[in-house]
C-alpha cells in the first residue's frame, strides 16, 4: 500500500512540495522575525501562538491528504492530523497557563497530555501508512520500536535524568513525564527508520516524514532535559525543532495527490537489511552495559530502572516469539513454493499437461525399459492447423482458451498409460507404449478435433498435422537414452512436417526417406541439414574470429535504463546465418565450448572496455554464457582474471551464466571453481530458473547471486492468473535465497507491467530491446538514458527523455 491511492508523478510532487516548502519557510521567517523584534510577555505570546498555529496548520495539511485518499492511507493521514492537533491542544493549554493565567506552567500538566498524545497518534498513523508487508511485519516493527524506546529511556534516566531529578527533589510523576518524552520519540523515530529501510514506496514523502519525526525528537529530548534542570524558556531555540516538524508534516500532506480510493497491491518489500535488523539491539546493549556497571558499583535499581528492565525483558521475549513464528511461516511458505515449483517445472501452466522436460524424461525411461522388455516405443508429434489465425483474429486470450479445450479433447482420446505433453505454442506430443499402435492413436486424436470449438462465444474449427515415429525392439541401441529420446522426437517432428507439406490435417509415419528431405516450419524443402563437416567449419570460424558477439540489453523495469548486456554468439557460414540452436550443440559435441566462451568473453570485455571509457560510472555489466563443463576447469578463474585485467574491467561487471538443468550435471570440482570466481568478484548467474526443480537442493549449495527466470513462466502472466501466482512463487523463492532476478522472454507490455508490479529486478526480451551489435548500441549506452518509453514505466511521456536510436523501440511504439 502506497502513501497515496493514486501515483503522483515525480515532477508534480516536487512542484507541489516546493510551493508548500516556500510557504513554510515564509511562515518560519516571519515568526523568527517577530520573536526577535519583541521581548517580554509579547515575545512569549507570539512564540506560543506561532508554534500553536504551525501545529494546527500541519494538522490541516495531513487532514487534506486524508480527505483526498482512501482505505489505510486515509486512516494513516487522519491519525497524523490528530497527532498534530493533540500537540496543538497541549500548546493551547500551555499558552493559557503562561499568557492568560500568567503563571508558570506546572510540570506535568494538562499540556503534557496533549504533547504526549502526538507520538501515540503519529505511531498509529505511520503504522497505517507503512506497506503492510508480511503478517508479522507490523508487530515486529512495533516491538522493535518499543525495545528502542525503553532502552533509550533507561539510558536517559541513568545518565541524565536520575541525577538531575534526584538533586532537585521532584516527584515520581515528574520523573515519569521526563522519561516519557525520550521513550515516545525513540519509538516513533525507530518505526520511521525501519519503514524507510524496508520500503520502496514514496521515498520523498517518507523522507519528509522522517525528517519531521527527527526534528520533533530533538526538541522533545531537549525540552525534557531543560524542564528537569529548570532552564526551559518559551521562545528559545529548542522550539525550532517543533516548528520545523509541523512544517514538514504539512509539506508531506501536500505531496499526496487525490484520486479514487482504490486498493493497490503493494510490490514485494525488499529484504530487511542487516543494519535495520541490528538497530533495536544497539541501544539495548548500551542499556544493558549501564545497568551492569551500576550493579558492579553496588548501586541497586530504583523504581524507574526496574520498570524499564522488566519491560525490556518482556519485549525481548515477545520479539523472539514473533521471530520464531515468522520463521515457521517462512519455512512453510518455502515448502509450499517448492511443491508448486515441482509441479510447474514439469507441467505446462496453461493446460496443466506435461511439459517438454517431463515428456523427455518419461521418454528416456520408456526407452530404457523397452531395451529390457523388447517392446516398441512410439511418439506422436501434433501441430495444430489454423491456430495462428485464431490467435491473430481473436487475440491471445482466445488462443489460450482454445489450447485448453484442445488439450482436454486430446487427453480424453488417450489411455491413462500414455503421456500427453504440450511442447510449446500449438505443439503437443504423445508417448505411446505398452503395445498400442501409435498410428491408430494418432488418428483417434485427429478425430477428436473434427467438431468445432466454442471459444469466447465464437465457433472455431482447427485440425492437426500429426507425425508418428517408432523405435522397434533392439533398434538404435548403443547410445544414451537422452540422445535416443531427442532423435525419436525429431523423427516424429519430421513426419509431422511431411503432413504439413502434403496438405495438412492427416497422420504420417516417419520413414528413412524423409530424412533426406528436410523441411522448415512452413513445409518448404529449403533448410539445409547439419552437414558432417559443420563442426570443422565452426572450429575454423572460431580460429579466424568469424563468430561475432552481439548484445541484448537487460533493463531495470522501474528506471528503464540498461543494467547489463547479454553476450550472444552469431555465425554466418557460406553466406547464410546459422541458428545458435544448430551450431551451439555442434560446438559442444566437438568439444569447442571452451573456445567459444573464450572468444565471447574476449569480444564482450573489449566492447565493455570501450563503453566504460565513455561512461562516468562502471555500473554496466555483461553476461557471458558458459557451458557447465567449463566450471570443472580449475584454470577458468585465472583466464577470466587475465581478460578482465587486459581490458580494465571491474570483476563485478562480469557475470557468467549456466543453465539450471546443468547444475545436476556439473563437474565434481565446479563449486570450488565457482567460489574462486566469486572471490575474484565475478558474478554467477543461473539461466532458465524454474525448469530444474530436481536441482533445488544443490542450488542452495551453488554460489550463484542471480537467477534468470525462464520465458515459459513469463509467457502468459499478463492474462493468466495461475501463471501470475507461479511467477510470484519463483520470485519469492529467489528473494528468500537472496538472489537477484532477471525475467527473460518479455514480448508484451502487459508482461512488463506485471513483472514490474511483482518486483522483478531486471527484464529482457524483444519487447524491451532486440539483440544488436556493439556499434548499434553505443549511442544509447553512452547517453545513459532510459530506453523504455515513459508509459511503460508508469510515467507521463513529458517527464523524461529517451535514449536515441530505433533498435530498442518495442513493436507497440509508433514510428
Amino acid at each position: 500500500m502506497s502513501l497515496t491511492s493514486s501515483p503522483l508523478p515525480v515532477a508534480a510532487e516536487r512542484r507541489r512540495g516546493g510551493a508548500a516548502a516556500v510557504a513554510a519557510a515564509v511562515a518560519l521567517l516571519a515568526l523568527a522575525g517577530l520573536c526577535a523584534a519583541l521581548d517580554g510577555s509579547a515575545r512569549q505570546l507570539v512564540a506560543n501562538l506561532g508554534v500553536l498555529g504551525l501545529a494546527a496548520a500541519g494538522g490541516f495539511g495531513c487532514f487534506g491528504a486524508a480527505r483526498r485518499t482512501g482505505g489505510r492511507t486515509r486512516r494513516g493521514w487522519a491519525a497524523l492530523a490528530v497527532a498534530c492537533w493533540s500537540w496543538a491542544a497541549g500548546q493551547a493549554a500551555w499558552t493559557v497557563y503562561e499568557n492568560v493565567l500568567a503563571i508558570e506552567s506546572p510540570y506535568p500538566s494538562l499540556a503534557d497530555i496533549g504533547f504526549l498524545g502526538f507520538p501515540v497518534a503519529a505511531l498509529v498513523g505511520l503504522a497505517f501508512l507503512a506497506p503492510p508487508g508480511s503478517g508479522h511485519a507490523t508487530p515486529r516493527r512495533v516491538l522493535d520500536a518499543l525495545l528502542v524506546g525503553c532502552a533509550v529511556g533507561l539510558v536517559a534516566w541513568v545518565t541524565v535524568l536520575d541525577p538531575v531529578i534526584g538533586t532537585s527533589g521532584n516527584s515520581l510523576l515528574h520523573a515519569a513525564a521526563s522519561v516519557a518524552y525520550p521513550v515516545a520519540d525513540a519509538v516513533l523515530l525507530t518505526v520511521t527508520v525501519l519503514t524507510l529501510a524496508q520500503t520502496r514506496d514514496s521515498p520523498l514523502r517518507w523522507g519528509v516524514l522522517g525528517a519531521a519525526v527527527l526534528a520533533m525528537a530533538v526538541s522533545d529530548a531537549t525540552f525534557a532535559y531543560q524542564i528537569a534542570v529548570g532552564t526551559y524558556a518559551t521562545g528559545s531555540t529548542v522550539e525550532w525543532g517543533w516548528r520545523i516538524a509541523f512544517c514538514l508534516l504539512g509539506i508531506a500532506g501536500t505531496l499526496v495527490r487525490g484520486g479514487p480510493p482504490t486498493e493497490v497491491q503493494s510490490s514485494p518489500a525488499p529484504r530487511e537489511s542487516v543494519r535495520a535488523g541490528l538497530l533495536p539491539y544497539l541501544p539495548l546493549a548500551v542499556a544493558a552495559v549501564l545497568v551492569a556497571l551500576e550493579a558492579a558499583g553496588g548501586v541497586g535499581l530504583d523504581g524507574v530502572e526496574f520498570a524499564c528492565v522488566a519491560a525490556l525483558v518482556l519485549l525481548v521475549l515477545a520479539r523472539q516469539y514473533v521471530t520464531m513464528r515468522e520463521n515457521q511461516e517462512l519455512t512453510r511458505a518455502i515448502q509450499q513454493r517448492e511443491v508448486q515449483l515441482h509441479h510447474l517445472a514439469f507441467h505446462d501452466p496453461l493446460t496443466n499437461l506435461a511439459n517438454r522436460a517431463l515428456f523427455l524424461d518419461r521418454l528416456e525411461h520408456a526407452l530404457d525399459r523397452a531395451e529390457r522388455t523388447r517392446q516398441p516405443v512410439s511418439v506422436a508429434f501434433v501441430d495444430l492447423d489454423g491456430f495462428k489465425a485464431v490467435n491473430d483474429t481473436l487475440g491471445h486470450a482466445a488462443g489460450d482458451a482454445l489450447l485448453v479445450e484442445v488439450a482436454g479433447r486430446l487427453r480424453g482420446a488417450l489411455r491413462s498409460a500414455d503421456t500427453l505433453a504440450r511442447l510449446g505454442g500449438d505443439e503437443f506430443a504423445v508417448l505411446v507404449e505398452q503395445g498400442d499402435d501409435a498410428t491408430t492413436a494418432a488418428r483417434r486424436l485427429l478425430g477428436t478435433l473434427r467438431d468445432p470449438f466454442h471459444v469466447h462465444g465464437r465457433s472455431v474449427a482447427v485440425t492437426a498435422s500429426i507425425g508418428v515415429a517408432t523405435v522397434e525392439a533392439g533398434q538404435d541401441t548403443g547410445t544414451d537414452a537422452a540422445t535416443r529420446a531427442a532423435t525419436l522426437l525429431h523423427r516424429a517432428d519430421v513426419a509431422m512436417y511431411a503432413v504439413k507439406a502434403s496438405g495438412k490435417g492427416d497422420v504420417a509415419a516417419h520413414t528413412t526417406a524423409l530424412d533426406g528431405e528436410p523441411m522448415d516450419r512452413n513445409g518448404r524443402h529449403t533448410v539445409r541439414r547439419v552437414r558432417p563437416q559443420l563442426p570443422e567449419a565452426f572450429a575454423d570460424a572460431l580460429h579466424r574470429g568469424d563468430v561475432q558477439a552481439i548484445y541484448q540489453p537487460v533493463v531495470d523495469p522501474v528506471s528503464g535504463r540498461i543494467s547489463a548486456m547479454e553476450v550472444l554468439a552469431r555465425w554466418t557460414h557460406e553466406g547464410e546465418p546459422v541458428s545458435p540452436s544448430t551450431f551451439i550443440p555442434a560446438c559442444a559435441a566437438a568439444g569447442l565450448s571452451g573456445q567459444l566462451t573464450a572468444l565471447m568473453l574476449e569480444q564482450g570485455c573489449a566492447q565493455l572496455g570501450l563503453w566504460n571509457a565513455g561512461l562516468a560510472h562502471r555500473r554496466l555489466r555483461i553476461a557471458v554464457n558458459v557451458d557447465p563443463t567449463e566450471f570443472g576447469d580449475s584454470g577458468l578463474p585465472d583466464r577470466v582474471a587475465g581478460v578482465l585485467r587486459r581490458y580494465g574491467i571491474s570483476p563485478g561487471q562480469l557475470a557468467l551464466e549456466m543453465t539450471e538443468i546443468a547444475v545436476n550435471n556439473r563437474p565434481a570440482n565446479a563449486v570450488d571453481v565457482m567460489h574462486r570466481l566469486r572471490q575474484l568478484g565475478v558474478r554467477i548467474a543461473l539461466d532458465d530458473f524454474g525448469t530444474g526443480y530436481s536441482t533445488l537442493a544443490r542450488l542452495a549449495r551453488t554460489p550463484v547471486d542471480t537467477v534468470k527466470i525462464d520465458r515459459s513462466f513469463v509467457a502468459h502472466i499478463d492474462h493468466d492468473e495461475q501463471q501470475r501466482w507461479f511467477l510470484r512463487g519463483l520470485l519469492d523463492l529467489a528473494r528468500h535465497l537472496g538472489l537477484r532476478t532477471v525475467a527473460e522472454g518479455v514480448e508484451r507490455a502487459g508482461q512488463l507491467h506485471e513483472l514490474r508490479r511483482q518486483g522483478c529486478d531486471l527484464v529482457q526480451g524483444h519487447f524491451i530491446a532486440r539483440p544488436a551489435t556493439g556499434a548499434q548500441l553505443t549511442p544509447a549506452v553512452l547517453s545513459d538514458l532510459p530506453i523504455l518509453a515513459p508509459h511503460l514505466r508508469g510515467m507521463r511521456a513529458s517527464e523524461t527523455r529517451l535514449a536515441a536510436g530505433r533498435w530498442f523501440r518495442p513493436a507497440s511504439e509508433p514510428g
